[in-house]
């Protein structure tokens, strides 16, 4: 069959498709239909490219503070959706109701073709309990501690490769890029025993090929949004991975070209890492010997091979969860810290005061600051947790109603027909957007000030409307690193590489803003850019103290 053909065929049955979801959406009733919600911007897409808008804060902003904790929303051929940030319903779909929400396809096919068989790829069910079970013990302090001296040894690289660039006096810096550098080569060091990048200050030496594909991979993802919804499902459904490989190449795309590209490069690096590694076990390689090995993947690996049959993860899943590692602590931590520095050059008076604290403690315990003494000290913990809750890295998440279902709410709405609503009947395969953004930043909880950066507010006891919500986040009161059986595993390895960057930069840098206006791009990872230029990057200028 030539792949002529296989086009055609996937087109017509995908206009047919088309063509059945218009005439169904146009007659049938939905309970959520008397839900408020904006009016649909097209037939076709819905408020859908509004929504993913890489632009579209005011959007999320205008239908969060105009409809409530529910909305409704139009999808493509006027299919309902929901934008859901009440608490009490977010508590449901996370952690009290999670198996009846599963992971929106969209979101898995995505994370299947960019990790394999990762702990973000596979679903719920056995094989996330599984995987989830071999992973857990390996996050816990006792490795975590370890880990400090290994992030102190990245952190000095780095505050060596900026004082290399301002030496003469202030310059502006893209910090975005220094950031991808170093969140690459925390988790290459702390995450797999491995050394992306030597943080200097060398334009003649080529940064990892991997670097480019993990900074790259962001906007392609917001750019082929609606065909990874519709073109890409029924597509993996045809012929072999081999015979898939040959359409991808085939297609005249550049997008799709670019996509592939970049998840080959981050395919062939995870897999001659997990070949080296893997020999090295097998040898009883120095990495592998007692007290040695501090990295993650060295601990999981030891620990696999220990592992009774039923408990053991094959290859494939060990090299699935390299890549979930690399990708997503490299993206999270590489935009929280280009955020807080860009903060702290916005707050002259907050930088100054956390700089203080910080070389208080340096003075007290040390140039690297013991790992419970740092942990500890209250204004980092305050900047570092404020940023995460007004500025999540991931603002959303995205789910699907696995049954029908009845979802209860914090606060009722006003329906469409003047009546309340206190709990909603969803329909199974309702998709679902869930607002981390908008969760962290509800007045109703949060206060009349929710919506300003107030790293103060946590040396101070909380309102009693966050204290006493249900507990959900696994991240004090926060959505962020979510909650539940799928809540974020390295929560606290990401908080540690924060503090550890921070306790090393603040002290030896002061951060001013350049004269450039930055935008912070909406996706499904935050990036910041220039006004004007769709470059994602974050100039500041640094000042050597």
């Amino acid at each position: 069959m030539s792949l002529f053909l296989v086009a055609r065929l996937v087109a017509g049955a995908a206009s047919a498709w088309i063509l059945w979801r218009l005439v169904l959406s146009l007659f049938r009733k939905s309970p959520l239909d008397n839900v408020p919600g904006p009016a649909s911007q097209s037939m076709w897409t819905g408020n859908l490219q509004a929504l993913f808008d890489p632009k579209g804060w005011d959007f999320h902003q205008s239908i969060a503070q105009k409809y409530g904790g529910i909305v409704r929303i139009d999808g493509p051929m006027k299919s309902r959706m929901l934008y859901v940030f009440d608490t009490l319903a977010l508590h449901h779909i996370i952690v009290k109701d999670q198996p009846l929400y599963s992971r929106n396809h969209t979101d898995l096919l995505i994370s299947k073709l960019m990790f394999g068989e990762g702990l973000l790829s596979v679903g719920a069910g056995d094989k996330h309990r599984k995987q989830r079970k071999m992973l857990n013990p390996v996050f816990n302090n006792v490795h975590l501690r370890r880990l400090s001296p290994v992030f102190y040894g990245v952190a000095h690289r780095l505050r060596a490769g900026l004082t290399g660039k301002v030496t003469n006096g202030p310059v502006e810096v893209d910090i975005l890029h220094w950031m991808n550098r170093c969140a690459l080569e925390l988790i290459g060091q702390g995450g797999l025993g491995y050394s992306f990048d030597n943080l200097a200050d060398n334009p003649h030496e080529p940064t990892h090929p991997y670097s480019g594909a993990v900074s790259g991979i962001e906007p392609l993802i917001m750019n082929l949004s609606l065909a990874f919804r519709f073109i890409f499902p029924w597509a993996s459904r045809i012929g072999t991975p081999r015979f898939q490989r040959a359409v991808v190449d085939w297609v005249p795309w550049k997008a799709v070209h670019d996509f592939r590209d970049i998840l080959d490069i981050m395919d062939h690096t995870t897999r001659q890492i997990f070949i080296e590694k893997k020999r090295a076990l097998e040898s009883g390689g120095e990495e592998f010997q007692q007290d040695a090995g501090k990295d993650i993947m060295s601990i999981l690996m030891k620990e696999n091979a220990r592992a009774e049959d039923e408990d053991r993860l094959p290859d494939a899943e060990v090299i699935g969860q390299m890549s979930t590692l690399i990708f997503a602590a490299t993206e999270t931590t590489s935009t929280s810290l280009a955020r807080i520095l860009y903060l702290m050059a916005q707050n002259s008076d907050v930088q100054d005061r956390l700089r203080a604290e910080l070389t208080d403690a340096q003075q007290k315990y040390g140039t690297d600051i013991p790992y419970d003494q740092l942990m500890q000290l209250p204004f980092l913990d305050a900047v570092c947790r404020e940023t995460l809750r007004l500025h999540p890295p991931s603002p959303f998440s995205l789910r699907t109603t696995a049954v029908d279902t009845v979802l209860p709410l914090a606060a009722p709405l006003l329906g469409r027909n003047g009546e309340e609503i206190h709990a909603l009947h969803v329909p199974r395969g309702t998709d679902l957007m869930l607002s981390i953004q908008s969760a962290n930043c509800d007045a109703s909880v949060w206060g009349p000030d929710a919506e300003e950066w107030k790293p103060a507010r946590w040396l101070v006891p909380l309102p009693e409307t966050v204290t006493q919500g249900p507990a959900t986040g696994v991240y004090q009161y926060l959505f962020t690193f979510g909650g539940g059986p799928r809540a974020c595993i390295g929560f606290k390895f990401s908080q540690l590489e924060l503090k550890i960057v921070l306790a090393v930069l603040l002290p030896a840098f002061r951060v001013s803003l350049s004269n450039k206006r930055i935008v912070w791009n909406l996706g499904f990872i935050v990036q910041p850019s220039v006004d004007g230029s769709n470059e994602t990057q974050l100039p500041l200028v640094l000042t050597l103290l």
